[in-house]
């Protein structure tokens, strides 16, 4: 069988790449030169591939680390001082003055997601025998999010602890109501974990996903339930929603389940032509699914804060079918195959979102992480990670283009923008910024066991990389940062000025068989347990 070159790119996106190639002819071909580039990085001589325990970044730029794990918030909580969380994230920036339109580009409150704790550096656990009720309660403590004051003085950013918008959001607390659908079966539940990546809203929230909540009740994340000390399962339905949180806390922290429970990666917005408001989202696992809801009602920025996020409580979510090019509605009053299915209501499909996606047959692709809009063009940019069941070790970068650049529609064009590789220099693509002029930043996941091993050893430790969109860089990838040793480089945020980058360096030493021997020391060096941070990066002219 023949396959035209854009056949190709399109099996080649959806996770069939392995049945395509020829085994023979890549077994004789000659290794692809890594980082093979035609242009100019945009403003910055690029680093190269490390395997060092240090967070490495071009000649010229400063590193101010603002908050690590563990550094006291100034305040009190329910369960006593606060500390800031483990496994840092999601980052969004608010100018301290946002609420009256200012835009400060030094000074403003962070939302900093937490993902998930490592029970040997959080609670001591060491993978054997029962965890204890206080090592399940340090566990709980560490995830969620946190709300910090910062601020640039004298060409520094530093934490400011004790500010009046400063507070935790943990697995224990705080209650958060649930809206649409689902909240008329499950109308309030407490804590928020498995916090991954979000979104930053037009009214100045923050929408924080909830990715891998199934892990909290199993034991793939941390060795042993936490359902085994309470003996009680945690109600997975209380979990894997899009979490709104305002960082002044004139609003109410709420789950708005109209946007579906699956595991949430991020959020990314645009207006349609009416001014409803569209969120495209993807599902964090292979074979997993793109998502996208548009509201109801429209956007009027006249409206209360109060009054505009009620778009996120109404409107109808889809799921995206790559063959036909269409977008998929979830709504039961219209699908046919939702009510074959044996779908009894709305909140029955939005609470088993990713069954009710493969009921209408929406294409399963491969770990659809962050998605973004491009803020030039409207276009939406998904990276869609790996997939080592369908041999797609590296993973590409995929433009969906919506028919008529009309967001509110139903049908779509897409294209592969990058595929990651030794020939593009990047691997595993995950988390995506544009930056005004449409530059793409891209933060690599290669898992931590796999770092510097295998198909990923040219790659050296997990990197930040800049691809351009257009002129004559336009599609090559350039190493902006190289992380610590085992770490992740996750939640990239610019200041309103483009100035300052926020950059979340997420589970160094990862990788660590014990206390007496870690693999990363970072960021306080010598024999140092490492600290997952929040860091700000200067220089950018």
């Amino acid at each position: 069988m023949s396959y035209s070159r854009r056949q190709f790119l399109v099996y080649a996106g959806l996770g069939t790449y392995a049945a395509l190639r020829d085994p023979a002819a890549a077994a004789s071909a000659p290794e692809f030169p890594l980082r093979r580039r035609k242009g100019k990085a945009p403003g910055f001589k690029p680093v190269s591939p490390s395997a060092e325990d240090a967070l490495r970044v071009p000649d010229g730029f400063r590193v101010d680390l603002v908050a690590a794990w563990k550094d006291p918030l100034g305040v009190a909580g329910p369960s006593g001082a606060e500390q800031f969380g483990f496994n840092a994230d999601f980052i969004a920036y608010f100018p301290v003055d946002s609420l009256t339109g200012g835009k400060n580009p030094n000074e403003g409150l962070l939302w900093v997601n937490h993902e998930y704790p490592n029970p040997l550096f959080v609670s001591g656990y060491r993978g054997t025998g029962t965890k204890t009720e206080a090592q399940i309660l340090a566990e709980k403590a560490c995830v969620g999010g946190s709300v910090i004051h910062v601020k640039r003085e004298g060409g520094r950013w530093r934490h400011v602890p004790g500010g009046k918008h400063t507070r935790r959001f943990t697995a224990a607390y705080p209650a958060f109501s649930v809206t649409g659908p689902a909240g008329k079966v499950i109308p309030q539940v407490y804590g928020t974990l498995a916090n991954c990546s979000g979104g930053r809203t037009p009214w100045s929230t923050a929408l924080s996903c909830e990715e891998n909540f199934q892990d909290y009740n199993s034991t793939a994340l941390f060795g042993m339930r936490w359902s085994d000390v309470s003996g009680q399962q945690l109600d997975e339905r209380h979990y894997g929603w899009v979490v709104e949180v305002d960082p002044f806390g004139e609003l109410p922290p709420m789950k708005h389940s109209a946007l579906g429970r699956f595991s949430h990666e991020n959020t990314a917005w645009r207006l349609g032509p009416t001014g409803r408001l569209v969120v495209y989202m993807g599902d964090d696992a292979q074979d997993q699914y793109l998502y996208k809801f548009v509201s109801a009602g429209s956007y009027r920025a006249g409206a209360s804060r109060a009054e505009q996020r009620k778009l996120l409580t109404e409107g109808t979510l889809y799921a995206a079918d790559f063959a036909a090019g269409k977008w998929l509605p979830l709504d039961l009053s219209r699908s046919k195959a939702l009510r074959d299915a044996g779908f009894k209501d709305q909140a029955d499909v939005l609470i088993r979102t990713r069954e009710a996606a493969a009921a209408v047959k929406a294409t399963p692709i491969d770990r659809p992480e962050d998605c973004e809009v491009h803020p030039l063009d409207g276009t939406l940019y998904v990276a869609l990670t790996n997939n080592s069941k369908h041999g797609n070790v590296y993973g590409q970068i995929v433009r969906v283009v919506e028919d008529g650049d009309n967001p509110e529609g139903e049908g779509f064009r897409f294209e592969i923008f990058l595929a990651g590789g030794p020939q593009s220099g990047l691997a595993c693509p995950d988390n995506l910024l544009f930056d005004r002029k449409g530059n793409l930043w891209v933060g690599c996941d290669i898992s931590s066991r796999s770092v510097g091993k295998g198909p990923y050893e040219p790659f050296g430790n997990n990197g930040l990389f800049v691809v351009p969109t257009s002129g004559p860089s336009a599609g090559d990838a350039f190493q902006f940062a190289s992380g610590p040793a085992d770490a992740e480089l996750t939640g990239p945020w610019f200041s309103e000025n483009e100035e300052t980058l926020f950059l979340s360096v997420q589970h160094p030493g990862e990788e660590s068989p014990s206390l007496d021997k870690m693999t990363s020391h970072w960021p306080d060096g010598g024999n140092a347990v490492p600290r997952p941070a929040v860091v700000a990066i200067t220089g950018f002219r």
